[in-house]
């Protein structure tokens, strides 16, 4: 019950809530400024087992979980809550770029557009195909005579490789029109899907593994990107958790197809063959978006004067 209760109120410190701060606050260098925020997560996967290891060898768990919520205090709420703000109305006033950039849809608006379901479909089926392959690495690999251990490493390189996935995209962005930035993020674990069935040896698997985590390390960020340049910023909270929710939902029914695949055909083909041919759809869909309809200021300024309609 205990952790059912913490999921439903640490909903908060989801990548909603701050990305809402982060959009509002940045426009040319969004990007970047996400996939720096969002990189933490990545960070956290990294130090906090080891965190957690040490605690418990040195206390044990009660006072290990006693620890870990002393740590987040001390090293995520008090900064949060002396630094991190949505612009206010005197921040408008002073700036009035700010203001221009809460234009956008209603999450009534927003539902009823083509885009927001393409793009919900898209990243649903990215994480379902790179966050299924990616749960089943260990067992995959242990399945193929791989020891314990060297599996362990070969997936947790893929934590290192979220945390360059999502500066790397998020740096592109701001660089590269987004889709063609996406699609790119999605052939790599396409290719780290290829390479972990093809059941070779040496370093393939790993560089499969590493390849699966530059994509799903993007997605997120991606996403809260994508939702601010697409629907605006009116509603960005309301349209990016409900796109979040189905997201995370694709998370969970990735490793399971992923389990009853295995269990019905007693091999991993199959189901990395209809992994591939999501990620296929979600490129295309991701391709179809087009121009941004709440672009950067300085190319909003750009278009209007070449006589282009924008919201």
């Amino acid at each position: 019950m205990l952790y059912g209760v913490s999921g439903f109120v640490g909903a908060g410190q989801t990548p909603i809530a701050y990305s809402k701060a982060v959009a509002a606050w940045f426009d040319k260098q969004r990007g970047l400024a996400l996939g720096v925020a969002m990189a933490g997560v990545g960070l956290g996967v990294l130090i906090v087992p080891q965190l957690a290891g040490a605690l418990i060898q040195a206390f044990g768990w009660r006072m290990a979980y006693v620890g870990l919520g002393a740590t987040v205090f001390v090293l995520a709420f008090l900064p949060v809550a002396a630094v991190v703000r949505e612009p206010t109305e005197r921040d408008h006033a002073a700036a009035p770029p700010l203001a221009l950039r809460q234009r956008g849809l209603s999450i009534a608006e927003a539902l009823g557009t083509w885009r927001f379901w393409a793009l919900t479909i898209a990243f649903f089926f990215g994480v379902v195909a790179i966050n299924g392959t990616l749960t089943h690495v260990v067992a995959l690999l242990t399945d193929r005579g791989v020891s314990a251990p060297v599996a362990t490493a070969i997936f947790s390189a893929s934590g290192i490789a979220i945390l360059v996935g999502r500066i790397l995209s998020g740096f592109c962005l701001d660089r590269f029109h987004g889709p063609y930035v996406a699609v790119a993020f999605l052939v790599f674990p396409m290719a780290g899907i290829g390479l972990l069935g093809s059941g070779a040896g040496g370093i393939v698997p790993a560089a499969g593994t590493i390849l699966c985590g530059l994509g799903i390390g993007a997605e997120v960020d991606l996403m809260a990107f994508f939702v601010s340049r697409y629907f605006g910023l009116r509603g960005f909270a309301q349209i990016y958790g409900l796109m979040f929710g189905i997201f995370a939902v694709g998370t969970g029914l990735g490793p399971y197809a992923m389990g009853a695949g295995f269990d019905a055909l007693h091999s991993y083909g199959a189901i990395f063959i209809g992994f591939e041919v999501v990620l296929v759809i979600a490129c295309v869909l991701l391709l179809r978006l087009g121009p941004y309809p709440f672009p950067p200021e300085e190319e909003r300024h750009l278009r209007s004067r070449m006589g282009e309609a924008l919201p």
